[in-house]
């Protein structure tokens, strides 16, 4: 590396002087790495020079000076600049401002600069300097590029560190905040994270006045209720509900939009800023954090993003969700064609037996919906399903109503507690009732564990699903779900732990009052008028049925002999209910 001599010039009674900065985040602070501190200490140290005047200022904010994919546009200019011989030295903070990629890059760009008489300065290293002013500049400079480096890979391994301990607290370390949230810094154990909460809401109408948050909401609610995601997209485009992308400021957007252009490859976007599309609805819907759980990995079968669990399978929940994890866990079982029930029927009435799950078609197994039209329940398969063929199964309403609310109360009043049979619906009642009866914060954690349970075990079957499928060859891919089910694995065995200690206290402290039931009526009897059943409403009868019945399956008319009510008491039949059973279709861990 040979020395400048800056003084051997056309121009000798003046030194052209330029200054660069770089700070790879943007913080114009008073500390001595801000941007504006780099620029008044070049300046300052020209000024202190004989001769030297400061002709131009390059700066690159934002950007790393350690990753050589990053292009810093004032540092090009700067050499471009320097090839024209428009300046004889660039004053510098410190070389690790200048690059962080080690002695050979910090000698390549010094050669680069040597070539057209550009020498180099430091105002914090003085002994870098490479015109001739400093002979043994060529060493020290060498020696801080090397340290330079070194600090760089200490420093990026810090970051990884970290970040790590931040994601496994479950922190939103990085990446935009999700639609709908906003985001702010606490103190857990030490470690300061972000945690995400609901963001603003508004009392405005879904439109271009609603907030991120209230349209968060109207999604959920509007999926809960049954409608599918393209409808939703389209309401909301319709009323001009901002999107994601129309909800952010111009300078974040134009970086989302170049994200998602280099992501996409053809097909639509959500560019536009009221155009929804039930992708970015779905994307919204499937989000864990909407209940408060942190995010793990995105799954490489479903392209969802998993919940982050701990070292023992238990989800991380960090952050304030738009709905509790049991609203969440029914929400994806709905999305996944799992949860089949409704609480009402599609002209929204509510019946006693139909769309709520509890009434069968004894042919497909199918849950049987209300037809207003006759006053029926109604099994209407149009096409052939497996081994299952086109049918209609129907029953009057009024019928199958009579019909089970009889058999429920005769079944109730002759329970034989010395019947083994009878015995098993007694405790499973017992069970149900007490947990209908306990208090809100364990039912809010029953419900809870349980539909956790049903979720793992869902995510359990899709795991070995994907094994027969061979998505776990070799030796890393056997490691890698053999470390999955067992977390799965784990968490199960404390949900079905946790469901019987809750439903234990509950069942110990609470008996059926059957005897007061039948005493509530007139000479005993339920459906006296002004008796029990009749004071009941439909979600008191559900409720009660519940208690004591798991299904009512309705076969199909096979005659015509009788009255209609005979006939359709003939072709129904009641499974009494039975306590769970935990889950056994999954396979032990193997290699």
């Amino acid at each position: 590396m040979e020395l400048i001599a800056l003084g051997d010039r056309d121009h000798a009674d003046m030194v052209r002087a330029v200054t660069y900065g770089r700070q790879s985040h943007k913080s114009e602070t008073d500390s001595q790495a801000s941007p504006q501190m780099q620029r008044e200490k070049g300046v300052a140290y020209i000024n202190s020079q004989d001769n030297w005047r400061h002709v131009g200022h390059y700066e690159d904010v934002g950007l790393s000076g350690y990753d050589p994919n990053v292009y810093r546009p004032d540092f090009e200019r700067m050499l471009e600049d320097a090839r024209q011989r428009k300046f004889d030295v660039v004053v510098i903070y410190m070389l690790s401002r200048l690059t962080r990629q080690g002695a050979a890059e910090a000698l390549k760009i010094q050669e680069e600069l040597a070539r057209y008489g550009v020498a180099i300065v430091s105002t914090q290293e003085p002994f870098i300097n490479t015109s001739d002013d400093n002979p043994f500049g060529v060493a020290f400079f060498a020696l801080i590029a090397g340290l330079a480096h070194q600090e760089s890979k200490n420093k990026s391994k810090f970051i990884r560190d970290a970040f790590a301990e931040l994601k496994a607290r479950g922190s939103h370390s990085s990446g935009p905040v999700p639609y709908g949230f906003q985001a702010e810094s606490v103190q857990v154990d030490g470690v300061t994270i972000r945690v995400l909460s609901p963001g603003a809401t508004s009392d405005a109408e879904i439109g271009p006045d609603s907030t991120p948050a209230d349209n968060v909401m109207h999604i959920i609610e509007e999926a809960e209720k049954g409608t599918k995601e393209n409808a939703i997209a389209y309401a909301l485009t319709e009323k001009k509900a901002k999107t994601p992308l129309g909800s952010l400021d111009e300078e974040a957007a134009k970086g989302r939009r170049e994200a998602a252009m280099k992501r996409r490859k053809r097909g639509p976007s959500d560019e536009a800023d009221y155009e929804w599309s039930s992708t970015v609805i779905r994307r919204i819907l499937r989000d864990p954090r909407l209940a408060g759980f942190a995010i793990g990995p995105v799954d490489p079968k479903t392209k969802r993003r998993e919940i982050l669990r701990d070292e023992n399978g238990q989800p991380v929940r960090p952050h304030q969700g738009f709905i509790s994890p049991k609203r969440w866990y029914d929400l994806q079982a709905l999305l996944d064609g799992r949860k089949r029930e409704r609480n009402m029927d599609k002209a929204g009435t509510l019946t006693f037996l139909g769309s709520w799950g509890v009434l069968r078609c004894g042919m497909c197994d199918s849950g049987m919906t209300v037809s207003n039209t006759d006053q029926s329940y109604v099994c209407n398969l149009r096409r052939s399903v497996g081994d299952v063929g086109k049918h209609v199964v129907r029953v009057k309403q009024q019928h199958a109503d009579a019909i089970v609310a009889g058999r429920l109360w005769a079944k109730v009043a002759s329970l034989d507690p010395e019947d083994d049979d009878d015995v098993a619906i007694l405790a499973a009642a017992a069970e149900r009732f007490a947990v209908q009866g306990t208090d809100p914060e364990a039912a809010a954690e029953l419900a809870e564990q349980e539909a956790q349970l049903l979720h793992v075990q869902q995510s359990m079957r899709e795991l070995y699903q994907d094994r027969k499928d061979g998505l776990y060859e070799g030796a890393t891919g056997r490691q890698a779900f053999k470390e999955t089910i067992l977390k799965y694995q784990q968490h199960e065995t404390r949900c079905l732990a946790r469901i019987d200690e809750l439903k234990a206290a509950a069942t110990v402290a609470t008996r059926l009052p059957i005897d007061e039931w039948f005493a509530d009526s007139e000479d005993g009897d339920p459906f006296a008028p002004g008796g029990l059943w009749e004071r009941w409403d439909v979600p008191d009868r559900r409720a009660f049925l519940a208690l004591f019945v798991d299904s009512v399956a309705v076969g199909p008319a096979t005659t015509k002999q009788g009255t209609a009510f005979d006939r359709a008491n003939g072709r129904i039949e009641i499974e009494w209910a039975k306590r769970s059973e935990p889950d056994e279709d999954n396979d032990s861990v193997t290699a």
